[in-house]
């Protein structure tokens, strides 16, 4: 029975034809796989527009479909459904198609896009002036992520609604990495002096506050690392 059930499973997924065993069926699970091959293409279309735009519809089906035999849906939920795709991309068309950039950005922005709604606590910021670097550490708003792209890197956030990106310089992706990785702000500032381009000048911590507050990048600081 086990053997069956996995059987007609790999069949509902399109990984094999219908088991001997369901031919009355058959007609039910062609319509029914059809269907589900429809809803990849679906689901799969709403967070990943520009895979869309840069494929056509066509062969972003024929993705979609086979992303979902490969890595179907774990929740019900199908807006979680998605994240694997750029590693699935690397497999098969590689890193110098620009497809898994494309899927990278269109998965940050949409979890930008889906994160938790984090106001500014602006009292907090008074640590900056009253703390040494050592003991503060800055905390970046929920669906804040950098990415590694081939043109450089990329952060992505949420500017009211909707998801938006910036490229950043070398040492500018480092302190950001640094913050995302939980350093205090003495080894992040530290960190794009030794990982940078080699200049202390490069990475201009005034300047980046400013931006961070002006594109609300920034939720607050503490004098406590994460949990």
């Amino acid at each position: 029975m086990k053997a069956q059930q996995q059987a007609f499973v790999d069949a509902l997924l399109g990984r094999s034809e219908a088991p001997a065993g369901l031919t009355g069926s058959e007609r039910g699970l062609s319509a029914y796989v059809g269907n589900l091959r429809a809803l990849s293409a679906q689901a799969l279309a709403v967070p990943f527009a520009r895979l869309v735009e840069a494929l056509g519809d066509e062969d972003f089906a024929a993705l979609a479909w086979s992303f979902w035999r490969a890595h179907p849906p774990e929740r019900g939920d199908l807006a979680q459904w998605g994240g694997a795709l750029a590693g699935f991309l690397i497999e098969r068309a590689g890193e110098d198609s620009g497809l898994p950039d494309l899927a990278r950005l269109d998965w940050a922005s949409q979890l930008a896009e889906r994160a938790a709604d984090a106001e500014l606590d602006a009292e907090s910021l008074t640590l900056l002036g009253t703390t040494p670097p050592e003991q503060l550490w800055l905390q970046l708003r929920p669906g804040v992520s950098l990415l590694a792209q081939r043109d450089g890197p990329l952060l992505v956030w949420r500017e009211a609604w909707q998801a938006t990106s910036q490229a950043l310089s070398a040492a500018e992706a480092v302190f950001m990495q640094a913050l995302i990785d939980d350093m205090n702000l003495a080894d992040a500032l530290q960190a794009t002096e030794v990982k940078g381009s080699g200049a202390p000048a490069d990475f201009d911590f005034s300047a980046w506050l400013q931006a961070a507050l002006r594109n609300a990048w920034l939720q607050g600081v503490r004098s406590t690392p994460s949990a």
